[in-house]
């Protein structure tokens, strides 16, 4: 009795002053839509394209000046591993299991994608430690306070070229922010990352700044000059010699059983140091011996230990990692481009391209917007053909943006940017507010038969609204008891589940007002030498 005597009192009369001013109905539902998208476009919901749960294993990578010897390494590996423990006992004191493992690797990175991994040569100024913590549900501190106190702790060795410090990411590949500077001139690529670097330091929630065109070891060039090409010399005689003295010449090979036997020639290793160059003699084509500071001229030069190509081009990847709760992907590149990305490139002849995730946000977006037009244009292939009307089926479809409305408000309310599982959510939505407006509408077109537009409308719009709160209140109730789900592990299901609850509870709410104005608008421009719907009896 309370629910009957509630809807065909209040409710009724709501229903009937809506449809009288149907126009103003529909201003205001576009004006919420306009409002939400305002949100959005604002920075008020912010975007993260794939938010990844807190992870449990961090990755430590030193990076020491070419030459540095192994046991420096070590050192400072050592190091790190003592800042780590110190850093755990500042947390949690000394009896702690903040810590389940820490393993130091030498001669290569650690946390590294498997192509990069296996690509990179050992080297003895590299080094990395794999740390792993207690799960994320099992402690209170969080890695990025963690971090930054680990960093701080460490105090470095001479010889470290730089200390980069990230936690395992899940989810997509790629990096937060991976910005490609594309050139000929490799000096240029590095003095142009260099400069981006400097820029991304000003930002705050950003970390682990690095490019991937780290430096090499100093190299020793030989010329040959014009007085050794007057004796005979050409560059390929003189590199051949250099290589024969050092790494040796093969004079022969023979077969001892299964394997095959090599001779090498080549200078005792107790001259192969450091002055080996001033001691080494040339033989000429005429047979004379020459020193080699005779015959060519030296200097010395610092290369880059890798060098990246992309379709036959060289290029250098400046990458970094975001705090979430800080700074987006999309606010970051908006940022530095409007602070000098694009200066920078212009100063040093250089192209830039977008990598990482915001390459990945933006082939997602791509194929879902493909996949929501084909989506909606089913809907509305279905509906004209259930309805036998090519108009009908908008008045149904038009509440679609309501569930945006509610979806962006209630990530507004809980504090959560929009993700890539919100826009999964949208689409799902999107068929479930359908199934509110399409029963709706057939029964307001079920009583117009023997009804007057008005009363019809007004009338179907009351007979279904029990049908309408059951539907969307068992949905609603089903997935509520997701949104107080405190595991971190469960937090980035959480945006979906927002995007269904409050979308679908927007939607039912404004299909009960908004399609009975769409309706009456319908009458409007079917009848339009009729006389309009007449006032209600009752405001």
């Amino acid at each position: 009795r309370g629910f009957a005597a509630f809807r065909d009192g209040p409710f009724r009369s709501f229903v009937e002053i809506c449809v009288h001013w149907r126009y103003a109905t529909l201003a205001a539902a576009v004006g919420l839509t306009l409002l939400a998208a305002g949100m959005v476009a604002g920075g008020r919901v912010g975007f993260n394209f794939f938010p990844t749960p807190e992870p449990d294993r961090i990755f430590a990578n030193a990076t020491m000046v070419p030459g540095t010897p192994r046991k420096t390494t070590v050192a400072m590996l050592n190091e790190v591993i003592r800042a780590l423990h110190a850093t755990a006992r500042k947390f949690e004191g000394d009896d702690n299991d903040l810590v389940r493992m820490a393993v130091a690797k030498v001669g290569r990175s650690v946390g590294a994608p498997p192509a990069e991994a296996f690509s990179a040569s050992p080297a003895d100024d590299l080094g990395g430690i794999e740390v792993e913590l207690r799960t994320a549900d099992e402690r209170d501190i969080r890695l990025g306070p963690f971090i930054d106190a680990w960093r701080a702790e460490i105090r470095p060795i001479a010889g470290l070229d730089y200390l980069t410090i990230r936690e395992q990411r899940p989810g997509p590949p790629g990096r937060d922010v991976d910005v490609r500077f594309i050139g000929d001139d490799v000096a240029t690529l590095k003095r142009a990352a260099l400069e981006l670097r400097a820029l991304l330091r000003r930002y705050p929630g950003v970390g682990a700044i690095e490019d991937d065109l780290p430096w090499g070891k100093h190299e020793t060039i030989l010329e040959v000059t014009p007085r050794g090409r007057s004796m005979g010399f050409a560059t390929q005689s003189v590199g051949r010699q250099v290589r024969n003295a050092i790494e040796g010449a093969i004079a022969k090979r023979f077969p001892r059983g299964d394997e095959e036997v090599t001779v090498r020639v080549r200078l005792p290793a107790n001259e192969l140091d450091t002055d080996v160059l001033d001691r080494l003699y040339l033989r000429s084509p005429t047979g004379a011996e020459v020193p080699l500071a005779d015959a060519t001229s030296r200097r010395i030069n610092r290369s880059f230990a890798s060098i990246k190509r992309e379709d036959g081009r060289r290029q250098v990847a400046v990458t970094a990692k975001l705090d979430t709760g800080i700074i987006t992907t999309n606010d970051l590149l908006a940022a530095i481009e409007r602070d000098g990305l694009w200066r920078i490139a212009e100063r040093h002849g250089v192209d830039v391209a977008f990598k990482g995730r915001s390459e990945e946000s933006r082939e997602t977006f791509g194929e879902m917007t493909v996949g929501a037009l084909i989506g909606l244009a089913g809907i509305y292939i279905i509906l004209a053909w259930a309805f036998a009307s090519y108009s009908r089926p908008v008045a149904v479809m038009a509440i679609i943006p309501m569930g945006f409305v509610g979806a962006v408000f209630g990530h507004w309310l809980f504090g959560f940017n929009l993700t890539a599982f919100s826009l999964v959510g949208l689409m799902g939505l999107a068929g479930i507010v359908v199934n509110n407006s399409i029963i709706l509408v057939r029964t307001i077109g079920q009583r117009a038969e023997t009804e007057a537009p008005f009363d019809a409308i007004v009338g179907g719009v009351c007979d279904r609204l029990r049908a309408i709160v059951l539907t969307s209140a068992t949905t609603i109730g089903g997935l509520s008891p997701l949104l107080s789900e405190t595991s971190l592990q469960a937090q980035f299901l959480l945006p979906m589940a927002l995007t269904i609850v409050f979308g679908l509870g927007c939607a039912a709410t404004l299909v009960l007002f908004v399609v009975p104005a769409l309706m009456a608008v319908e009458n409007d421009l079917r009848r339009p030498r009729r006389r309009p719907l007449p006032r209600p009896a009752h405001p």
